[in-house]
């Protein structure tokens, strides 16, 4: 049998898998039900999914040796899967709202995946009130990083909702990587010394860069458990660029400082606020154009998320600042530099996860935002429509929530996840977030669009 070894990238996610940290990212996708079709709709979905048996790379990968203790995880392929274990259907008490979902969806999310099989399971979950359904669905992050996995998905779904034949998911095959046409060169040694001195400077004090030791110690870095909470929030995406476009700045610093506006009103709930800022691992594509293959293929950057700062707008202004020297930080290195550049800045935080020394250190940042791009069009499943995708990510001893992005047709839809003992009354960091929005507006002299203050409500 054929046999890959992971790239160190994705092998590392391999070698940190623990009880209380299991690495792996998943999507909860909401659907409106087709409004001819009957309360057997899910049902009827779930015995069919489960009698595909053909299985595409990466729905039919697994690993040779399922233990985290091995130095070179390899993946080997299989064509017989266990639908009716990676397949599974379930239901909430009807009507079940946005907080029975969100319970369900932690619990889901706590339980480790089992190594010893195919790297990915499916959840459908029934009852959900106006005529709605979701399907969960975890990958190992081994296997993918956040625009893998929100390709995988999509690639499954329709873009008419009359296509009533879509197979599911593992059918579809993912791209492979595109053919590159030079062959990769060595670095040279001005690009090895230029690389060698970004990360001095990185692991240093800086006073006008964020760097790893940049972050306070707060309540929310430190040790964790193996329970999570899980919360979301739909924003309407010409909301959020019309707050960029007025301050002449990127979405993605827009939800970086709506970040650090909910942890600040969530940690001066608990007079914890630290009088430094709060810092974010933030991060970047390193894919190039049109590579749509799996696998992890990502940069880190670095930034303040302004938790020190009351005003929203001076808030969002030094958060841009920040953003745009950690991007200079990892763009100005030659292309060939910004993987092992990433690589390298992240060493420290893996070793101390692997050796358990993360819950004693102090943090070498305090949370994760994270934002994947999606598509404009509506996607449809046999006729049901998306409505949204809430993105659920991992967190780790010294790391215990984290913020992930996803844009679909006029939404950005943020997933929340963190240990559910180090963050009690976790829903208040979705509600800061609508309420760090409408500050920001404010200040901005934005008005509240009728529209969007129906949607929060």
């Amino acid at each position: 049998m054929t046999y890959k070894r992971l790239p160190p990238m994705d092998a590392a996610f391999v070698q940190l898998e623990t009880p209380a940290a299991p690495m792996h990212v998943a999507g909860l996708m909401v659907f409106e039900r087709p409004k001819e079709q009957c309360s057997y709709f899910v049902k009827t979905l779930v015995a069919d999914w489960r009698k595909e048996t053909r299985i595409c790379a990466p729905w039919n990968q697994k690993l040779r040796s399922p233990s985290r203790w091995q130095l070179a995880p390899a993946m080997e392929e299989t064509f017989d899967p266990d639908l009716e274990y990676h397949v599974r259907h379930v239901s909430l008490p009807e009507p079940g709202g946005e907080r029975e979902l969100g319970q369900m969806v932690a619990r889901l999310h706590s339980q480790p995946m089992d190594m010893r099989k195919l790297l990915w399971e499916c959840y459908f979950i029934d009852g959900l009130e106006d005529n709605r359904f979701a399907i969960f669905v975890k990958f190992h992050h081994a296997i993918v990083d956040g625009i893998s996995a929100s390709n995988l998905l999509m690639r499954g779904l329709s873009e008419s909702a009359g296509d009533l034949g879509m197979p599911p998911f593992w059918v579809h095959p993912a791209p492979e990587k595109p053919f590159q046409t030079t062959a990769t060169r060595m670095p040279s040694g001005q690009a090895l010394m230029g690389t060698a001195g970004k990360l001095v400077r990185l692991f240093s004090k800086d006073d006008r860069m964020t760097t790893l030791r940049s972050a306070p110690r707060t309540p929310i870095n430190g040790c964790i458990s193996a329970q999570r909470r899980f919360a979301t929030k739909a924003f309407r995406l010409e909301r959020l660029k019309a707050v960029a476009r007025q301050a002449g700045v990127t979405l993605n610093d827009v939800m970086v400082a709506l970040v650090g506006g909910s942890l600040r009103g969530y940690l001066q709930e608990k007079t914890a606020l630290p009088t430094e800022s709060l810092t974010a691992a933030i991060p970047i594509s390193l894919r190039a154009e049109g590579d749509q293959s799996v696998g992890n293929s990502v940069g880190m950057i670095y930034g303040m998320i302004g938790t020190n700062i009351a005003d929203p707008a001076l808030r969002l202004k030094k958060v841009h600042e920040s953003t745009v020297l950690a991007k200079e930080q990892i763009l100005g290195l030659e292309p060939e530099m910004r993987v092992p550049y990433s690589i390298l800045s992240m060493t420290p935080s893996i070793a101390a996860m692997m050796t358990g020394a993360a819950k004693r250190l102090p943090p070498m940042f305090n949370t994760v935002v994270s934002n994947v791009p999606g598509g404009k069009k509506e996607k449809y499943l046999r006729g049901a429509r998306l409505l949204h995708l809430y993105p659920a990510n991992i967190v780790f001893p010294g790391m215990a929530v984290s913020f992930t992005c996803y844009s679909h047709a006029g939404f950005l839809n943020v997933g929340i996840i963190a240990c559910r003992d180090t963050l009690p009354h976790m829903q208040r960091l979705a509600t800061g977030l609508e309420s760090a929005l409408a500050d920001l507006e404010q200040a901005l002299g934005l008005g509240r669009p009728t529209q969007a203050l129906a949607e929060a409500n």
